[in-house]
């Protein structure tokens, strides 16, 4: 961090990011949208974007409008647009949710130009992300490894974005397409926007920000090896060639590049192990030792996608897989390391400047690991239940489960909270406390 500036924004990123987790979770417990009956219901894709725009595409930006510049060793690029690009998705959001609710069957009255213009907002707040980011991605060339993740899917961003855009435009003004056009839109371009998004946009970014985040905190090598370029390569083909079978309808070509994304994600799994095993931090922090589930989770949608391939259990099995995904391995990484990530920036604000001159607290004191670890031990818990009942086909058991998720939630953001809101004199009474119990425990 040593040269960097901080971000002005990425603070704001979050806290949207986590109000949008809350309303989603929110939904679902009240069972206003149901995916096992229609994913096309307008509350069911209220939540998927709240979901994937409002908490995970949100998150992750706020996350690299900070460490891209840690990543390059330069400033970003203007920290002026990282505030303008916030402020367009989260209005553009708001469009959005409410053009999707006046569609047929929804609770708001049809007005077109809702989802259209909340869609282009969006999509003006991505591309302005994507302009800052690449800019200050460019000053560091040649790239390393993580770098490499995160501009290949701020690329998918951008195609995920403008995909969903004309997406809209199908559902609203129906009139601007062919009735095949309308056809392909709604079968292979949702696939391909699903696709861009889930895997490309958010799974390739998540794999650069883990390479760096886990590597600093745990004290282990950055610098990977063969085995996580080679699982970069392989993901990132396998994506790409997916997207373009989907969209061209080359099924085969769509389900051969997909075993090669199983296969990337396989080895990127790998090395991670390979990254924990190495570190030199013994005693793991909260955020790393509970960043080992999400992990797992994505072992487990590796060995689902295989066994979804054939399609034998039908849509229920897509559902889970996809749930499992958003709120199981991404979601549960972005809290996980949210953790660290906002008393670590809270700490550098307050005390960085001045550690040497007088007695600071350490990061760790900013948060209560002890009593905080319950919040994520239920949230991963009730996540791990919400995906089975999908897959079970128990909409009533799925919403009591979310229910669990969206308590876990609501207590991890007031960590958060208080975390980025320390108590200059309570936290000196902790610190105070745990010295006092070293000193005692050294005298024994």
């Amino acid at each position: 961090m040593r040269g960097v500036r901080l971000s002005r924004w990425s603070m704001s990123y979050f806290s949207v990011a986590i109000v949008s987790l809350i309303l989603a979770e929110l939904l679902w417990v009240l069972g206003l949208g149901n995916p096992l009956e229609r994913l096309g219901d307008p509350w069911v894709l209220v939540g998927v974007h709240l979901t994937t725009i409002g908490f995970l595409t949100l998150v992750i930006l706020g996350a690299l409008h900070q460490f891209v510049p840690v990543l390059t060793q330069t400033e970003l690029s203007s920290q002026g647009w990282s505030g303008v690009s916030v402020i367009s998705i989260a209005i553009g959001l708001i469009g959005m949710i409410l053009g999707f609710l006046a569609l047929p069957g929804g609770v708001v009255p049809h007005v077109a130009w809702l989802l259209p213009v909340g869609g282009t907002f969006v999509v003006s707040g991505s591309i302005i992300a994507a302009i800052n980011l690449g800019v200050t991605l460019k000053r560091a060339w040649p790239w390393q490894l993580p770098a490499w993740l995160v501009a290949t899917g701020i690329f998918y961003l951008l195609v995920t974005v403008l995909v969903g855009l004309f997406l809209a435009l199908s559902l609203t003004v129906p009139e601007l397409f062919t009735p095949s056009q309308l056809q392909m839109m709604g079968t292979r371009g949702l696939a391909s926007h699903v696709a861009g998004g889930v895997v490309g946009w958010l799974t390739l970014t998540a794999m650069g920000v883990s390479y760096k985040l886990l590597a600093m905190f745990t004290l282990s090598d950055e610098h990977r090896g063969k085995l996580g370029w080679t699982a970069y390569i392989a993901t990132a083909a396998g994506i790409t060639a997916t997207w373009i079978g989907r969209w061209e309808g080359l099924n085969f070509l769509a389900d051969a590049s997909w075993v090669v994304i199983l296969i990337g994600l396989s080895l990127y799994l790998l090395d991670m192990r390979k990254l924990y095993q190495q570190r030199k931090r013994r005693r793991l922090e909260l955020n790393a030792r509970f960043g080992l589930v999400p992990l797992a989770i994505l072992g487990i949608l590796v060995v689902g996608g295989i066994a979804a391939l054939p399609d034998s259990f039908g849509t229920r099995l897509d559902v889970a897989l996809v749930f499992l995904g958003l709120y199981g391995w991404l979601g549960g990484l972005a809290l996980t390391q949210l953790y660290k990530i906002i008393p670590f920036l809270v700490w550098i604000n307050r005390f960085g400047s001045k550690m040497g001159k007088q007695k600071t607290p350490r990061v760790q004191d900013l948060v209560h690991e002890s009593r905080d670890r319950y919040a994520y031990i239920v949230y991963f818990a009730a996540v791990i239940l919400a995906a089975v009942f999908l897959l079970m086909g128990w909409f009533g058991a799925f919403r009591f489960a979310m229910g669990g998720t969206l308590l876990a939630t609501v207590d991890i953001a007031r960590a958060l909270y208080h975390s980025a809101h320390p108590q200059v004199e309570r936290v000196g009474v902790q610190e105070e406390k745990k010295h006092m119990a070293d000193k005692s425990s050294s005298r024994n």
